[in-house]
């Protein structure tokens, strides 16, 4: 930087001498891009499951998806079920059905899959095949009456 010419105007000129050669200059560029990456990973595990909260008369229904916002192909749909006084319901039937509404000339994309049990909650896994709004159902039947609830999402 030592010619006029290479200069940059105003405040570019220091940010330019940032990136100019100097003895260890490059091991310290180097760590500073690998702790920029570390903290952008960081800050994509950050964003969490994308979680909906449902409640009936008689239940409230927490789901959490893995992927926030939910992505086409697969994700995993955790389902956590209580009832009134909050206490955990097992051994319930329970069914996710997910489905795009209905579009003028497309096939209709509707599919339901069990959630299996996993401990003291249920665990599904979706495949989106398309990007959009879809609607998710959870079906539960515990106790011989069954119940919904319903959550719609944006797949990206």
């Amino acid at each position: 930087m030592s010619s006029d010419k290479n200069r940059f105007p105003g405040d570019l000129s220091r940010l330019a001498r940032l990136f100019e050669h100097k003895p260890g200059h490059t091991a310290a560029v180097a760590g500073f891009m690998a702790l920029l990456l570390i903290l952008c990973i960081a800050a994509e595990g950050l964003a969490g499951d994308y979680r909906v909260r449902r409640k009936t008369p008689n239940h409230v229904v927490d789901a959490a998806i893995n992927r926030n916002p939910p992505v086409m192909g697969e994700n995993t749909i955790r389902i956590d079920i209580r009832d009134a006084r909050g206490r955990h319901i097992t051994g319930a039937r329970v069914s996710v059905n997910y489905y795009m509404p209905p579009m003028p000339g497309m096939v209709p994309m509707n599919y339901t899959v069990p959630a299996a049990a996993d401990g003291s909650r249920y665990r599904a896994e979706m495949n989106f095949i398309m990007t959009g709004p879809w609607n998710i159902v959870i079906r539960v039947e515990s106790g011989g009456s069954p119940w919904r609830v319903t959550f719609p999402i944006d797949v990206r």
